[in-house]
């Protein structure tokens, strides 16, 4: 098993890469570990934060940034990784990200999976809602399978949205 949320990020950046590459085939991908800069920082220092007029508020850290880029536009996509089964907090904390910058995709990620008050609100008592940043755009919560160096789309949330 991982014994830290970094020795996680490597496999999650490949598959990251691999899943948004497979989504977007017209642009460029890359993915990063940006858990130890700020986003405006990182935007800034990649040339990116031309397309994003607020980057400097964007004074957050988040695990693991992807930039979708085209000729003209560039949009990002975020993952959070947790050690631990996933918590209200740990949403949270990336409800909070993802409504300030409102990224293309936002995924919260822990080999093991959920906490028992996270099934019991969302699964029981189906509240999707908490997941909501924009109209449209949840946040994806998923456990990460280490044998396939996938997440396991059986435990994907909200269900029935595809990968």
């Amino acid at each position: 098993m991982y014994s830290s949320e970094h020795e996680l990020y490597p496999d999650i950046i490949r598959w990251f890469e691999k899943y948004l590459k497979g989504k977007y085939p017209k642009a460029e991908i890359k993915t990063y570990d940006t858990s130890r800069q700020d986003l405006s920082e990182f935007l800034r220092r990649h040339k990116f934060h031309l397309f994003f007029p607020e980057f400097e508020t964007y004074v957050i850290k988040v695990d693991v940034t992807a930039t979708i880029a085209y000729k003209n536009k560039c949009d990002i996509a975020f993952i959070e990784c947790k050690l631990n089964p996933i918590s209200l907090n740990d949403i949270s904390q990336l409800l909070g990200y993802s409504k300030v910058v409102n990224p293309k995709h936002s995924f919260i990620i822990s080999p093991t999976g959920i906490s028992s008050p996270v099934n019991t609100l969302i699964k029981i008592f189906k509240r999707y809602d908490i997941l909501e940043y924009s109209k449209g755009s949840k946040i994806r919560i998923a456990q990460w399978n280490k044998v396939t160096q996938e997440i396991d789309a059986s435990t994907l949330l909200p269900p029935g949205e595809h990968l």
